[in-house]
């Protein structure tokens, strides 16, 4: 019996020694991973920093609107020609045409300024331009030059010097007014038209021009058509040039005046 016990012992520390050591999953440790820091070199630090850099230039110009090669070129002839740097005639003419009124005003001058007359219409084609855009003072060689026997206008350079001086005339501009009363009165380069040229007198003499009020007055009180005194008209016309800022103006329309107010209509056409 008890060898019986002694071999089911022995059977029993052999199997056990047999048998594989079995370890719970959680009771495993695991040794932590040692993860090696990288440094940059300085030639990978400044590619790196040129790649970023070159990546927000890129985002910026594609936000960035594009500017027309055309518009860019002509705001630098502008700055040119404002800070008086020489423009050559080509690039003077191609500002004007692109609706710069002081170009065109400049450009006007230079053709005029070679002194052949065939190219003065064109001047008074680019006046005309610089005019209309509010350059006022290029009005005064217009008018010279429209007005003038050795000129001759195209229709379209006519229309155009005509608009010109209409749109300044209408607002508040006495001398475009004036200009255009003249040039219905010689027939030149509008026909003759009397009427017209009352009505624009008139206009310049609203606007204090004095030359023109007493031009009305003068025509009212001694017509040249040897039509009757209009009282009324003459009236009106010293009335203005009372408003003159000018004391000889003034002088003049209160001795018309008192003239007017003395004197029959059959004695003063006398």
């Amino acid at each position: 019996m008890q060898i019986k016990s002694l071999i089911i012992a022995s059977m029993l520390l052999t199997s056990f020694m047999a048998a594989p050591l079995r370890v719970q999953a959680e009771d495993r440790v695991v040794p932590p991973t040692v993860v090696s820091k990288v440094y940059l070199s300085k030639e990978e630090k400044a590619a790196k920093l040129a790649e970023r850099l070159a990546q927000q230039k890129a985002a910026r110009l594609a936000t960035k609107p594009r500017v027309d090669p055309v518009v860019s070129r002509l705001k630098t002839l502008h700055k040119r020609m404002v800070a008086k740097q020489e423009l050559t005639a080509t690039e003077m003419q191609e500002l004007a045409d692109s609706g710069d009124g002081l170009a065109a005003f400049y450009y006007a001058r230079r053709l005029e300024d070679t002194g052949r007359s065939s190219v003065l219409p064109s001047a008074v084609h680019y006046y005309a331009m610089a005019s209309y855009l509010g350059r006022e003072f290029a009005m005064i060689r217009m008018i010279a030059l429209m007005k003038s026997p050795d000129v001759t206008l195209s229709d379209k350079q006519i229309k155009s010097g005509k608009d010109a001086l209409v749109k300044l005339a209408r607002s508040g501009t006495p001398a475009a007014a004036l200009g255009l009363a003249d040039m219905y009165a010689i027939g030149k380069p509008f026909p003759q038209d009397a009427a017209e040229s009352r009505k624009w007198l008139m206009q310049a003499a609203k606007a204090g021009d004095a030359n023109a009020a007493q031009k009305l007055a003068q025509a009212a009180m001694m017509p040249q058509d040897g039509s009757p005194l209009d009282v009324r008209a003459a009236r009106a016309a010293l009335e203005l040039m009372l408003a003159s800022s000018e004391p000889g103006k003034v002088a003049m329309a209160q001795t018309l005046l008192a003239r007017l107010d003395a004197t029959t209509p059959t004695e003063i056409s006398q």
